[in-house]
């Protein structure tokens, strides 16, 4: 009896030391970003160096419709053929939207710097000139194609087409994750 009782004592202890220290760890990651507090109806992180308000509300659209979207990403030897699409008519606009504006911010080289972008998308803004981009509209999205003849942009157009992907996939949970993982978010 003494021995389930010690063990049941060391299991309570063990409980609660990892709980407080995940708690701990949890209250610090709050705090190193608090004015980047994840909040589903503001997303202060869509937020960017020059981002317009219409800008925001179509990635605010899209991230809170995400399952609304499918997406076909095609890796070329030259880049990527994207497709993405919405039946519900408002997340369509607000992709067609989002799109020809990245599309306008990537040929003037004009990176938004929004608080959640990829560090592969602001590499990407390093070759702008690089990249050749034709953008045809459907009857349901946009299709996009994205091209370079730098092998290094190449892998940068295909690397970010998958985490678009991911974040169409998974919504803000494919953001959170990429965050924590990167060294940008980190220091």
């Amino acid at each position: 009896m003494l021995q389930l009782f010690r063990s049941i004592f060391v299991l309570i202890f063990f409980l609660t030391f990892n709980y407080n220290l995940f708690a701990n760890e949890n209250s610090k990651h709050s705090m190193k970003h608090e004015e980047h507090m994840h909040d589903q109806s503001t997303m202060p992180g869509l937020q960017g160096k020059d981002t317009t308000e219409q800008e925001v509300n179509d990635l605010k659209t899209i991230f809170k419709n995400h399952y609304n979207i499918s997406r076909k990403v095609v890796n070329i030897d030259n880049g990527i053929v994207t497709e993405t699409i919405s039946l519900n008519a408002e997340v369509r606009e607000a992709i067609l939207n989002h799109v020809s504006m990245m599309v306008t911010r990537m040929e003037e080289g004009r990176d938004p710097e929004v608080f959640i972008q990829s560090p592969t998308l602001s590499e990407l803004f390093k070759y702008y000139d690089k990249i050749e981009t034709e953008i045809e509209v459907t009857d349901y999205g946009v299709k996009l194609i994205q091209t370079s003849i730098d092998p290094v942009v190449v892998n940068l157009l295909q690397m970010h087409a998958s985490e678009i992907t991911d974040m169409v996939d998974r919504g803000m949970m494919a953001v959170h994750e990429r965050m924590m993982t990167s060294n940008k978010y980190n220091n």
